[in-house]
């Protein structure tokens, strides 16, 4: 009894450091960002210095934290870019590698915990293959006093998306939060 009853505390700790470890909050300073992944969430992550333009990956060629999660339905996707406010208007920032955001006018204000954001939604041109409308996004825009982020959030899957997807989407944006 006194066996079980050491295996059942061991296991219990166990678990614990588990999830302990696994919500840890990560804090880059380069792109004046922390965040603290949700359950099944993976990030890659392309910091440079301020201005955020010195480096390149397959995204773009800037500073860039792409967090993803499998899903049997197609793999959830948000992607970061800090940039300066005038780096805004860069056209580069409206690329995901060789997926380009359709724009849009119309936009709804919304916020977080963290963030106030212009949220747009539209879809994805794959310009690998001419104009072909790919997956739906929405890209958020926040602005602080002396920088901006662009947050793209999409599933890789043709069909729309739907609340729960969106819910699940904002699980992850809402986990990132500025450092100041």
């Amino acid at each position: 009894m006194i066996s079980v009853m050491k295996n059942f505390i061991f296991c219990l700790f166990l678990m614990a450091s588990s999830l302990a470890i696994a919500q840890k909050s990560v804090k880059l300073k380069e792109v004046k960002l922390k965040y603290t992944l949700p359950e099944g969430w993976n990030v890659s992550s392309y910091p440079s210095e301020y201005p955020w333009e010195t480096t390149s990956n397959g995204l773009c060629k800037c500073a860039a934290l792409h967090f993803y999660s499998p899903n049997k339905n197609g793999q959830f996707n948000v992607v970061v870019y800090p940039t300066t406010i005038s780096g805004l208007d860069s056209a580069k920032r409206s690329f995901i590698g060789a997926l380009r955001f359709e724009g849009v006018e119309k936009y709804d204000k919304t916020k977080n915990e963290f963030f106030s954001f212009e949220k747009r939604y539209s879809h994805f041109v794959n310009t690998k293959n001419g104009t072909q409308k790919s997956f739906e996004v929405i890209r958020y825009i926040a602005k602080l006093k002396d920088r901006a982020y662009v947050f793209y959030a999409w599933q890789e899957n043709m069909n729309l998306l739907n609340p729960t997807v969106e819910k699940d989407l904002a699980k992850m944006i809402n986990a990132i939060e500025p450092l100041d």
